[in-house]
């Protein structure tokens, strides 16, 4: 639940795009109440280094700038966002989870090109929000929220190298964990 509380202080202005963006909680809230259970939680360590993506996505939400004030590029970036992020998460399924934990790997859909494009789709979806504002906010939330996602990638993956040796396979077929032909 606590997924949806950022969400919903955020959307009661109507504004369409925030209702879109809510979007995106909504199918992790479902998807929380599906989950399977853990083969292995992580670490504490694995669930700190999480923290902070999770964190990042209320207040950067909350202080996007009013409708009237996006461009047709940053709704376009939000819109690619929240369908990267929606369809990934209906792909995990019931591997879906917030802080990391040995679940059951996902290999289709969006994870046979890439190996987070949930965590794309809300990289995309903070830019978005943060180019509401202004340029200089979107370039700053890119920074911050690749260097959170970053930590909450090696803290998964970590996991599920350690519990499933497929994933390390995948890993090797795999090769973009967050940004085609970067990272």
């Amino acid at each position: 639940m606590s997924v949806i509380v950022p969400v919903a202080i955020s959307v009661s202005d109507g504004n369409p795009l925030r209702l879109t963006i809510a979007a995106v909680p909504l199918v992790a809230g479902i998807l929380l109440l599906l989950e399977r259970p853990l083969r292995r939680p992580g670490s504490l360590g694995q669930a700190m280094a999480s923290l902070p993506a999770i964190a990042l996505a209320g207040p950067v939400l909350a202080f996007s700038a009013p409708l009237s004030h996006w461009t047709s590029s940053t709704t376009l970036l939000l819109g690619i966002g929240v369908i990267i992020a929606v369809v990934s998460l209906a792909t995990l399924g019931r591997s879906f989870g917030v802080l990391p934990a040995a679940r059951r790997p996902v290999q289709k859909g969006p994870y046979r090109w890439i190996r987070h494009p949930a965590y794309l789709g809300q990289l995309l979806m903070l830019t978005a929000c943060g180019l509401s504002v202004s340029p200089q906010m979107g370039g700053l939330i890119v920074i911050i929220a690749t260097a959170c996602l970053c930590l909450r990638i090696r803290a998964e993956e970590q996991i599920l190298g350690d519990e499933w040796p497929a994933y390390r396979e995948y890993m090797g077929r795999v090769r973009w964990r967050l940004l085609p032909l970067l990272w």
